[in-house]
C-alpha cells in the first residue's frame, strides 16, 4: 500500500532543498578563496595560520587587519643579534620607517592596503635576529615602475626593485657587456668603488655606488648584499658582476685590474663552492676579452691562483 504525502510533506521538502542549494558563501556570509585573486589573495596565503576564516572571508575585515598589519611590521623592532645596536636602529628601523612612509603616500598603492603590507613585508622579511641583512637603499628613480609592476603583474616587489636598479642609467660609470654562451645569457657589470679620498669629495658617489653593488648582489649569498660591507671592505675596488637572464648574480670578481688584474674576490653565486662548470667558459670568455688573462686571486696570506687555472 502507497503512503499518503500530505501537501505540508511536500512543501517542507521543496523548502528544504533550496536551502540545501545555497552556497557555503550565502550561508555564511563570507567569501571562499575561489572569488580572491591578486595581492589580497597572497596576503591571506602568507598569514593563513593567523588568519581566521571569520577575517579573510569578509572584505572590510580583511582591509583592516591589512592595514593594522602594515603598521605592525612598520614599528617592530628589527633587533639582531650580529649588529651593533646603532646599526639596527639606522639601518634597519628608520631604513623600514622610511620605506614605510615612501609605500603609504605612494599614489599607485596608497589605497590598497594588500598591495602595500605585500611591498613592505618583501623588504622586511629576511631582517632576521640571527643575520646581518639589511632593507634594501631607496632609489627614488625606480620605486613607481618597481610598484606598478607590483600591482599589474603581481611580480615580487624586490625583483622588480632590483631589476629596474640594475637597468638603471645613473650617473655612475658602469661599464656592461652583453653574453650569449652555450645556451647562458645574461650582462657583466663593471664598476669602480670609490678610493678613500674620492669618497670623501664626494660621498653621494660612493652611497650610489654602494647601493648599486648592492642591488648587484641581491639572490647571493655575498657579503656584498650588505651596502655597508662595500664601503667598510673594498674602496678603490674594480668589481666585475655577471647577471644571468633570470637576474640572479652568477658570478663575481673583486680586485684591481691594474698589474693584469689582483683579485681578492672571485666566485660564483655560492661563494663558499667552487664555480659551476656552466659558468667557467662565461669567465674565461671575460678574462680574455678584457685583458686579464694574467689576473690572479691573491687573498695576502697564501700562494695567488690563477683566474684561467679556475676556469678549466
Amino acid at each position: 500500500m502507497v503512503g499518503f504525502i500530505s501537501p505540508k510533506t511536500l512543501k517542507y521538502a521543496s523548502s528544504a532543498q533550496k536551502v540545501f542549494k545555497k552556497t557555503y558563501s550565502e550561508l555564511t556570509g563570507l567569501r571562499s578563496m575561489q572569488h580572491i585573486k591578486g595581492a589580497e589573495r597572497e596576503i591571506i596565503e602568507a598569514y593563513r595560520q593567523e588568519l581566521p576564516h571569520s577575517i579573510w572571508g569578509n572584505p572590510e575585515k580583511l582591509r583592516d587587519w591589512a592595514s593594522k598589519k602594515f603598521n605592525e611590521i612598520t614599528h617592530k623592532n628589527y633587533t639582531s643579534s650580529l649588529l651593533k645596536n646603532e646599526i639596527v636602529q639606522t639601518e634597519r628601523n628608520e631604513m623600514v620607517q622610511e620605506w614605510a612612509d615612501l609605500i603609504d603616500s605612494n599614489p599607485y598603492c596608497k589605497n590598497s592596503p594588500f598591495i602595500k603590507l605585500k611591498i613592505l613585508r618583501s623588504l622586511t622579511e629576511n631582517l632576521s635576529p640571527q643575520n646581518m641583512q639589511l632593507a634594501p637603499v631607496i632609489n627614488p628613480n625606480v620605486i613607481d615602475k618597481a610598484i606598478i609592476a607590483v600591482a599589474k603583474t603581481g611580480v615580487s616587489f624586490k625583483k622588480a626593485y632590483f631589476k629596474l636598479i640594475r637597468e638603471f642609467e645613473s650617473t655612475l660609470n658602469t661599464k656592461t657587456e652583453e653574453v650569449t654562451l652555450n645556451g647562458i645569457r645574461g650582462k657583466w657589470f663593471s664598476i669602480k668603488v670609490p678610493s678613500t679620498a674620492e669618497a670623501q669629495r664626494c660621498p653621494a658617489i660612493l652611497n650610489k655606488t654602494k647601493e648599486f653593488i648592492s642591488a648587484l648582489s641581491q639572490r647571493s649569498n655575498w657579503c656584498t648584499r650588505t651596502p655597508n660591507k662595500v664601503s667598510s671592505n673594498f674602496l678603490n675596488t674594480d668589481f666585475h658582476i655577471f647577471i644571468d637572464k633570470n637576474g640572479i648574480p652568477q658570478l663575481c670578481l673583486a680586485g684591481t685590474d691594474k698589474h693584469g688584474g689582483i683579485f681578492k674576490f672571485a666566485c660564483g653565486n655560492d661563494q663558499y663552492a667552487p664555480i659551476p662548470d656552466k659558468y667557467k667558459e662565461i669567465l674565461k670568455l671575460f678574462l680574455l676579452k678584457n685583458k686579464l688573462k694574467n689576473a690572479v686571486l691573491d687573498f695576502g696570506n697564501a700562494t695567488p691562483k690563477s683566474l684561467i687555472d679556475l676556469c678549466s
